[in-house]
């Protein structure tokens, strides 16, 4: 039986060594692309959100309508005065959510994704590229 090794006991564990470090080297390189892509991903899916939320503001209401249900319910103070300030927080969030430009969110939510989260050069980097062009002349029709 050969071994793909020298028989010298150094040369092994140095060969040893190497194959280790380059099987971490791979792993880390590997998991820094997957975490990359996914982070890319979200990215691109928020834009996209806000895309349809500016074709269908129908949409968006129902979804801030949703979120503010769920908020409300979640609000456990101890005092009354505390659950109307939180209750107060809300409704402004929502007001100011209500009146963002979703065109505006879209375009920043694809540069993002085109900036920040390459290499590697995903699927999502490409379609925000595609998408941030309509994004754009979106944002700049509703100035």
């Amino acid at each position: 039986m050969t071994s793909v090794f020298p028989a010298h006991p150094k040369v092994r564990k140095a060969a040893g060594i190497v194959l280790a470090l380059t099987g971490v080297w791979l792993f880390l390189n590997i998991a820094a692309a997957v975490d990359v892509t996914l982070r890319a991903r979200s990215a691109y899916l928020e834009g996209m959100k806000y895309l349809k939320w500016h074709n269908d503001p129908a949409s968006k209401k129902k979804a801030l309508d949703l979120w503010l249900g769920k908020s409300t319910s979640k609000i456990a103070a101890a005092d009354e005065r505390e659950t109307d300030l939180l209750n107060e927080s809300l409704q402004m969030q929502y007001k100011i959510k209500m009146e963002d430009n979703d065109a505006k969110n879209a375009y920043y939510w694809f540069k993002t994704v085109i900036e920040c989260f390459q290499p590697p050069r995903s699927a999502y980097v490409k379609k925000a590229e595609n998408q941030i062009l309509t994004a754009e002349k979106l944002w700049k029709e509703s100035r």
